[in-house]
C-alpha cells in the first residue's frame, strides 16, 4: 500500500505551524560540473520546510529562468537540530556546465499534465516502465521478495530469469559448516517489507534477520523511476554479533543461458570483452576482475540486449570507520547449473573466517538494461555509467 499520503498529511501539519519573519521559500540549485549533458535525471532533495508557504496541496520546483513548474514527489519527512525537513524527488534535464534554479512553491496546478508509465501491481507483485517489467517473487513472502524476473520491452519482451530460485540473489552468506546459503529471500514474513508508491519513484524496502544466521541484520532498497532504463539496490549487512562465516557476496545476479559476453573495464581504460561459453572465461579464475571494478555487464552478441551492474557505492568499513573482515575480494563471474551464468562481488570466499561485531559492508548498485551494438557494446553502458557515477550537484539556500 503507498506510504505517499500519510507523508503528505504529516508535511502539511509541520506546514500550518505559524511562524514570524519574512516570506522566503527554499531554492534549489543544480550544477552539472562534468562536461555532460543530461537528458531525464532525478534529483533528491532534502529541503527545510517554511512555514509561511502555508498549506497546499502540491509542492513544486518552478524554474526560476523558464517559470516551468514541475511537482515534487515527497519521500519522507526528517527532523534535525530541532528543524523539519522534506526530502523529495523531481525530475531535470541540464546542459554540460550548466547550472538551474527552482524555487519551491505551492502549486495551484489542479492536475499535473505530465504522464507516467512508471505502474506498481500489487496483484502482480511487479513494477514497470517504459523499458521493462520487474518481478518479485512471492515463494517466501507473498508481499514479494527479490526479483525474480524482469521483462526486456525493447528485445520482444526477452525474460532475463534464472528458472529455479529469483535472479537477484544477494546480498547473501553462509554460516560455518552450513549446508546451505541465505539471502533476503530467507527472511520471514515478520521482517519489514514495504513499499512506497510515487510518480516518479516507487521505492521497496526489506530488512530484518535469517533464521539460519542472525547475526547478520540485512537491509535492503530498491529503487525504480519513470522513464529510465534501470532500477537501483542498495545494501547493508550489520554484524550484530561475532560468526564464522565461509561466504558473504552482494552484488549478485544470476541467470539461465541468454547471454554470450561479459565485459568489464580494463586497466588499460578500455574494456575487455570475453565469451561466456568459451575456454577463454577461465582466464578470469587467475586474473581476476577486481572487487570495485567501476561497471561489469553480460551481453548477447546476436539479439543485440545487455545487462549489466554499476557500481555507485561500495563500502566495507565498520562502525568505527576501519575495515571489516574481507578475504581476498573480487568480482567473480560463475558457472552454474544448466549452463546458467552470473557475477557476484566476492568478499568472503574459500575460507572460513571470524566476522566480527560491528563489521558492516555496504554497496548501492544501478542495474542497467542497454542496447549492445555488435561493434560498439559498451556505448550505452558507458553513457550510464558515466553520468551516474558523476551526479548533478544540489545544493539548497533559503
Amino acid at each position: 500500500m503507498s506510504q505517499l499520503a500519510p507523508l503528505m498529511s504529516a508535511l502539511l501539519l509541520l506546514l500550518t505551524i505559524s511562524c514570524s519573519g519574512p516570506k522566503v521559500s527554499p531554492i534549489i540549485t543544480i550544477s552539472e560540473q562534468d562536461g555532460l549533458d543530461r537528458g531525464l535525471e532525478y534529483v533528491e532533495v532534502q529541503i527545510p520546510i517554511i512555514s509561511e508557504i502555508g498549506p497546499f496541496d502540491q509542492l513544486a520546483a518552478t524554474d526560476t529562468e523558464t517559470g516551468e513548474s514541475i511537482p515534487l514527489q515527497v519521500l519522507d519527512t526528517i527532523k534535525e537540530s530541532n528543524r523539519n525537513y522534506m526530502l523529495a524527488v523531481f525530475p531535470v534535464n541540464i546542459k554540460a556546465h550548466t547550472k538551474k534554479q527552482f524555487h519551491i512553491m505551492p502549486s495551484d496546478k489542479k492536475e499535473d499534465a505530465r504522464t507516467t508509465e512508471l505502474i506498481l501491481s500489487q496483484q502482480d507483485r511487479s513494477v514497470e516502465n517504459a523499458y521493462y517489467r520487474a518481478n518479485f517473487s512471492t515463494v517466501n513472502d507473498p508481499r514479494g521478495g527479490q526479483i525474480n524476473g524482469i521483462v526486456l520491452k525493447a528485445f520482444n519482451d526477452q525474460l532475463l530469469k534464472r528458472g529455479h530460485i529469483a535472479m537477484h540473489w544477494a546480498p547473501n552468506f553462509s554460516k560455518r559448516d552450513s549446508e546451505s546459503y541465505f539471502n533476503m529471500e530467507s527472511f520471514g514474513t515478520n521482517t519489514t517489507n514495504s513499499i512506497q508508491q510515487g510518480k516518479y519513484s516507487i521505492t521497496k524496502t526489506r530488512s530484518g534477520v535469517t533464521d539460519s544466521v542472525p547475526e547478520i541484520h540485512v537491509v535492503g532498497i530498491y529503487k525504480f523511476y519513470d522513464g529510465l532504463p534501470f532500477f537501483e539496490f542498495a545494501s547493508t549487512m550489520s554484524i550484530a554479533n561475532n560468526v564464522e562465516l565461509d561466504l558473504l557476496r552482494n552484488d549478485e545476479m544470476t541467470m539461465d543461458s541468454l547471454f554470450t559476453h561479459v565485459m568489464y573495464p580494463n586497466s588499460a581504460g578500455g574494456f575487455t570483452s570475453l565469451q561466456l561459453y568459451e575456454p577463454e572465461l577461465e582466464s578470469l579464475e587467475i586474473r581476476h576482475i577486481p572487487d570495485n571494478a567501476l561497471w561489469v555487464a553480460f551481453y548477447h552478441k546476436e539479439k543485440g540486449y545487455g545487462f549489466g551492474s554499476i557500481r555507485l557505492e561500495y563500502d566495507n568499513s565498520n562502525e568505527n570507520g576501519q575495515p571489516s573482515s574481507t578475504y581476498k575480494p573480487y568480482t567473480k563471474i560463475s558457472k552454474a547449473t544448466n549452463n546458467g551464468r552470473y557475477w557476484n562481488r566476492v568478499l568472503i570466499g574459500d575460507t572460513i573466517m571470524s566476522v566480527i561485531k560491528g563489521d558492516r559492508y555496504r554497496e548501492r548498485n544501478a542495474y542497467l538494461i542497454f542496447r549492445a551494438d555488435p561493434s560498439n557494446p559498451e556505448k550505452e553502458m558507458l553513457y550510464y555509467q558515466q553520468r551516474l557515477q558523476h551526479p548533478l550537484v544540489v545544493t539548497v539556500t533559503e
